[in-house]
């Protein structure tokens, strides 16, 4: 399962379900902050209606009073305004103040109401609205504003607070739905990794939430189902083959010695045949050994150990036989590196590349045997100055049976880099073959002790 303290911010960011939370929480706010817009926009406007009526009103009622006693009846408008709302005045043509308690605000322009803020001489924001009379007077009457300048404060803090409290929101749905989908998503990573090594018995974990990924899981488990009930049919066909036929063949190889040790002049069609036969049990014996690493998954002999001890090992073991050939074999590297695997397979797997490096190359040619550490990882190399392996055919030699362009020729069953492969899988190590320029250069890498692979 995928760790909790792995799953990075940028892990869950990139999740489907981080990013659909976040989409509706912006679709809602927006929704949020249309519908606290629209309730203002509707609000002021009949405030300012309201306050436009008043001050009409008034504005009215004072024109009517004839202008000889127009001050007297600003002044008794000023006396009967008990809520204090509204203030009045009289200003002559030269602009001087006759009347009322109206503050001093220059530009008072005739016109329809507009709004004075609060400032400097003026205590509190203000519609005014300011009527011409006959004389070159204007009358002037205000509303106090207080009420839709504290709305429009209000309003435009509820709308950040609610956008906020929403982004907020929706972050954190976003990230504990995420949170528990990549916990599900990493269980089934987790047991895909585990089928591509070869346990084919594993299953997706099903949550029973019936949602998309048990969906998926489900469909993925009959899929297996039916994947290992084929391969298991594959298999032991192949494995009835080679155990059927290996038995009848042993006993016709060991006649065949039999007959060839009486006579007195070996025949050459015996040794021949002797010498097929052992080629085709050697063919049965890796197809079984090969079968036995793919299915049973054997993970017994794993342990801590030291690439370059296996490699040092390999190389005193194959030193006769390259001697023998004429051949140098080269060791190079470092003791102290630490890996996990099964020592007696990582030593049959590098002692089938060092073999199959000496039975292809020439006299007098060189192999190399290298550990090398590359940051988290150990790199195990066998190179070699033979012919190669063409690029378009590298990808193929791993397979069963399939040979090179250049070894077709040459004895061997065509299952030993197979083999290098199944056991290269089995311990989740890369395997990789390039161009030594001349030659062959293959690489076993793996992780260090305690890395993921």
């Amino acid at each position: 399962m995928l760790p909790l303290l792995r799953m990075r911010w940028s892990d869950i960011r990139r999740s489907a379900t981080f990013r659909l939370t976040t989409l509706l929480g912006c679709v809602f706010l927006v929704a949020v902050v249309a519908l606290l817009s629209l309730t203002y926009v509707l609000t002021e406007k009949e405030l300012v209606a309201r306050n436009d009526q008043v001050v009409y009103k008034e504005a009215r009622r004072l024109a009517a009073v004839p202008r000889g006693r127009m001050t007297a009846a600003v002044d008794a408008a000023i006396a009967n305004n008990a809520s204090g709302l509204n203030y009045f005045g009289l200003i002559g043509s030269n602009g001087q103040v006759l009347a009322g308690n109206m503050p001093q605000v220059p530009q008072l322009l005739p016109g329809e109401p507009f709004e004075i803020p609060a400032g400097a001489g003026v205590p509190v924001p203000l519609r005014v609205y300011v009527l011409p009379l006959a004389d070159g007077c204007r009358l002037v009457v205000a509303r106090d504003n207080t009420t839709l300048a504290d709305l429009r404060d209000r309003v435009l803090a509820i709308t950040v607070g609610s956008g906020l409290l929403v982004a907020v929101s929706a972050a954190v749905v976003g990230f504990w739905l995420s949170l528990g989908m990549l916990k599900r998503i990493g269980r089934m990573t987790d047991t895909a990794q585990h089928i591509a090594r070869g346990e084919l018995g594993q299953r997706m974990p099903v949550a029973g939430r019936h949602d998309e990924l048990d969906l998926i899981a489900t469909t993925v488990n009959a899929m297996m189902e039916e994947i290992e009930r084929l391969l298991q049919q594959v298999k032991g066909a192949t494995d009835a083959i080679a155990h059927d036929l290996r038995t009848p063949l042993a006993h016709l190889r060991h006649r065949l010695q039999g007959l060839s040790e009486r006579e007195e002049t070996a025949s050459p069609i015996v040794e021949r045949a002797v010498e097929e036969l052992d080629l085709v049990l050697s063919r049965f014996t890796a197809l079984l050994r090969i079968s036995e690493l793919e299915v049973a998954g054997r993970r017994a002999g794993f342990g801590l150990l030291d690439p370059m001890a296996v490699v040092a090992e390999v190389c005193e073991l194959y030193e006769p036989l390259a001697e023998e050939r004429g051949i140098r074999l080269t060791l190079s590297g470092d003791f102290g590196q630490v890996v996990e695997g099964d020592r007696l397979l990582l030593i049959e797997a590098i002692g089938n590349l060092v073999e199959n490096a000496i039975k292809f190359i020439a006299r007098g040619g060189t192999v190399q045997l290298q550990v090398a550490a590359t940051g988290e990882r150990v790199a195990i190399e066998v190179r070699d100055n033979g012919p190669g392996i063409a690029e378009a055919e590298r990808a193929l030699v791993l397979g069963r049976f399939h040979r090179g362009a250049g070894g077709r020729h040459a004895p061997g069953s065509g299952l030993g880099l197979s083999l290098v492969a199944a056991i290269a899988h089995l311990h989740g190590f890369a395997l990789s073959l390039g161009d030594a320029a001349p030659g062959l250069v293959v690489r076993i890498i793996a992780p260090r002790a305690g890395e993921g692979a």
